[in-house]
């Protein structure tokens, strides 16, 4: 009989957590407390960044003085975030296997058990532990889970064998899955940074190869400040916003936003190929190019920049990535209080200018490095999510039990 086979056949118990498990509120951490050595310890934050189910060790510390005061999980103990902005994050959990015990602050909780603490943090991570979550959970702006809600939620409770069975093929796969990922991750910022080598290569025209002028942004492209209206969740066109651009300087398809469309607004209409800069705060600086066709509108912290003729938009894109654009714009940009980089800043930045041709085939060559690192439909992205995707698969099929008065279709033949 293999696993699958058991986990069908075998008894269930559905309990509370508050029955399995002793929950602990933690108390008193704040990130200002970190120090770079000391007593280890574990801030609520921390536990949103572990890829893996559990965690061996923490890079962060805090006084001896303060240890005294706070609550402490020993190895073993469950560590559960409570609290965040995100409803994600809330819930999420790690099992402490370092060695000793680690303190915990405030927004987090200890769980003790007599059960198989990994058999219960892999659950905790399952789509049905997460849907009930999402019933118990108060708050809009900050989310909390509190620990007497906590203990409300149900889980199934197999025998003890199983529990460990489950939870050495699920250890097993997590290793996997995460040693892939390390090794892809590794291999696309290898391929990052030849794509920054290259670009600043190309676009630095030392070797003096192609004729080139060098002009300022003012001589070759114009700007236009964005309209300023409320965003809301529906409207008749998107309205794009700094925090609409992701890293890598395009738009992001999550969490849109849209305005009525107004004999005003439409003169802030952009179409494909545009470029938006943001001119405010921590990303300022960045430019998006706009790769969709969807009808967007752009908001008032945001410049369009239209370039004249003579300058390829995909070309001024590639080079407001670069090294020496960077240069520029972190010197241009008025760093009293809120930074701004405003069009008085931006017409200064000096780009070079070689013929259309030419920056048709810097283009063509950075457009292929762009998509084999960026791109989420092929390369190495696509598949570092597509091991992901697996491992979560394969982590739902074990963890799949009867429910209460519940059957589920997504049981393995």
């Amino acid at each position: 009989m293999n696993i699958l086979e058991e986990i069908q056949n075998c008894s269930v118990e559905w309990k509370e957590l508050g029955e399995v498990c002793e929950i602990v509120r933690g108390n008193g951490l704040q990130k200002k407390d970190f120090l770079d050595e000391g007593i280890p310890c574990i801030h609520y934050g921390q536990i949103y960044t572990y890829y893996s189910s559990y965690v061996y060790k923490t890079k962060s510390f805090i006084s001896f003085s303060l240890s005294e005061k706070l609550k402490k999980a020993q190895t073993g103990d469950i560590i559960v975030a409570t609290t965040s902005e995100n409803i994600e994050d809330v819930g999420k959990s790690i099992v402490w296997l370092g060695d000793g015990d680690v303190c915990i602050g405030g927004h987090s909780c200890i769980m003790k058990t007599r059960e198989n603490s990994k058999y219960i943090n892999y659950y905790m991570q399952s789509t049905f532990f997460q849907k009930q979550k999402e019933k118990q959970v108060i708050g809009t702006k900050v989310i909390e889970l509190y620990p007497k809600n906590l203990s409300k939620i149900k889980i199934p409770i197999p025998p003890l064998e199983i529990q460990e069975k489950i939870v050495q093929i699920l250890d097993k796969m997590t290793e996997y899955v995460t040693e892939l990922t390390s090794e892809l991750t590794s291999e696309l910022t290898s391929r990052k940074k030849q794509y920054s080598y290259y670009r600043d290569k190309l676009l630095s025209f030392e070797d003096e190869v192609y004729q080139v002028e060098w002009k300022t942004l003012e001589e070759v492209a114009k700007f236009n400040y964005g309209y300023t209206d409320k965003a809301k969740d529906t409207g008749d066109v998107r309205f794009i916003r700094i925090t609409d651009i992701d890293e890598n300087g395009y738009l992001k398809s999550n969490d849109k936003k849209y305005i009525a469309l107004s004999e005003e607004s439409r003169n802030y209409l952009v179409k494909y190929g545009d470029l938006l800069m943001a001119r405010t705060g921590a990303t300022y600086g960045k430019t998006l190019f706009i790769d969709t066709d969807e009808a967007s509108a752009y908001a008032s912290f945001l410049i369009k920049i239209t370039p004249s003729e003579e300058l390829n938009s995909r070309y001024y894109w590639h080079f407001s990535k670069s090294e020496l654009y960077w240069k520029q714009a972190n010197n241009l940009v008025s760093k009293a209080g809120q930074p701004q980089f405003n069009a008085n800043s931006l017409k200064n930045v000096k780009i070079p200018v070689p013929s259309l041709e030419i920056q048709s085939r810097i283009v063509q060559v950075l457009d292929n490095f762009d998509t084999v690192c960026h791109d989420l439909n092929i390369g190495l992205p696509k598949e570092i999510e597509l091991r992901q995707k697996q491992y979560e698969y394969f982590r739902e099929k074990l963890l799949t039990f009867v429910a209460e008065g519940e059957y589920t279709e997504s049981r393995v033949e």
